[in-house]
């Protein structure tokens, strides 16, 4: 059953940064990275493009919590 919930928090994540965080109970980071994604899209897309590195970085950095959360594990 855990193998199955990690897999489910992993596709969220990868659709949207945080929703795995969400999915797990970590409410108040996925809440955070949702926000951060959503603000540094809106920037790549109506200011300038270099602003996807940040939403790629915080992208990167929901997988790897969620990834973390859901094994357990302790960095």
């Amino acid at each position: 059953m855990a193998d199955k919930r990690m897999i489910i928090a992993m596709v969220l994540s990868v659709i949207f940064a945080g929703l795995g965080l969400v999915y797990l109970g970590d409410i108040k980071k996925g809440a955070i990275c949702i926000a951060l994604a959503i603000i540094f899209n809106i920037l790549y897309y109506m200011v300038y493009p270099l602003f996807g590195i940040g939403a790629f970085i915080v992208w990167i950095y929901a997988l790897y919590e969620t990834y973390r959360q859901a094994t357990g594990s302790s960095a």
